[in-house]
């Protein structure tokens, strides 16, 4: 056994997995804020500095109403470059968004 080879397969692999990383990053960071945006309740909260709260409520609205689709296209782009399903949680990240719109 070669040390030095062991340690570049190593260094390969080490290398693959951070590209898959930041490849995904994107994603799974707008995936990540869309779930946490749905699960606050205090998001419709209104008191102190309504005006703010609204304000803010009005941006997010845009924003989850604009985000699946552009998931979806990143997705289908990624896997487009990769040739292989973007997968959240083992399920098709693609399936998790339609049935999000179906829901909406």
């Amino acid at each position: 056994m070669d040390l030095t080879s062991i340690l570049e397969q190593i260094e390969l692999q080490i290398a693959n997995v951070k590209e898959e990383y930041f490849s995904r990053k994107e994603i799974l960071e707008k995936e990540s804020w869309l779930e946490g945006y749905n699960r606050d309740d205090n998001r419709y909260n209104v008191g102190r500095d309504a005006h703010l709260t609204l304000k803010r409520a009005e941006k997010a609205r845009n924003l989850v109403n604009k985000m699946p689709e552009a998931l979806a296209s990143k997705t289908m782009t990624w896997k487009s470059e990769r040739g292989t399903e973007f997968l959240y949680d083992g399920i098709r990240l693609l399936s998790m968004l339609k049935e999000y719109t179906i829901l909406r």
